[in-house]
């Protein structure tokens, strides 16, 4: 009995651990990593910043940021975690790499929806153009706060806001 308990404890832990990454790609190694400027990342080096963003409010005891970089036509998001707010130190959670985004087309890592609920923790890639909201969603991924991960979710419903339209 004692065996079958350990044994599904570990496999329990293998599972959950084994979900961060999924999405990452070649930068599933930047998972756990710790920087207080995302820019200073030595897996970003030759990376383009495309936006930032706090996905939690201030007043919660830990901040939970979001980044979207790109490299020629992949993009990467991750999702950080502030732990302790006094120390300035940020940990990457989890991370999504989006490879083969042509021309017209973009990844938005902030002020996205799903049935016109706002969420942070959304993020698309989807068809660029200039009405309010990008609504043409190829792939979305949703950052779980409390699984510490990415989940992929259906992109129907799902659209975001096109900053400056």
């Amino acid at each position: 009995m004692k065996a079958i308990i350990i044994y599904t404890l570990s496999l329990f832990l293998v599972v959950h651990t084994s979900a961060q990454g999924k999405y990452a790609g070649t930068k599933k190694t930047m998972i756990g990593k710790v920087y207080t400027e995302a820019k200073d990342l030595a897996a970003l080096k030759g990376w383009t910043f495309i936006e930032g963003n706090l996905a939690n409010s201030l007043d919660d005891p830990e901040r939970i940021v979001c980044d979207v970089f790109k490299k020629g036509t992949t993009f990467l998001v991750f999702f950080s975690i502030m732990e302790d707010t006094a120390s300035g130190k940020y940990k990457v959670a989890d991370v999504v790499e989006i490879t083969g985004v042509t021309k017209g087309w973009v990844v938005h890592g902030s002020f996205c929806r799903q049935n016109e609920q706002e969420n942070q923790y959304i993020i698309a890639w989807g068809k660029d153009d200039t009405e309010q909201y990008m609504k043409i969603i190829r792939k979305a991924w949703k950052f779980n706060p409390d699984k510490r991960r990415f989940e992929a979710i259906p992109v129907k419903g799902v659209d975001c806001e096109n900053i400056g339209c």
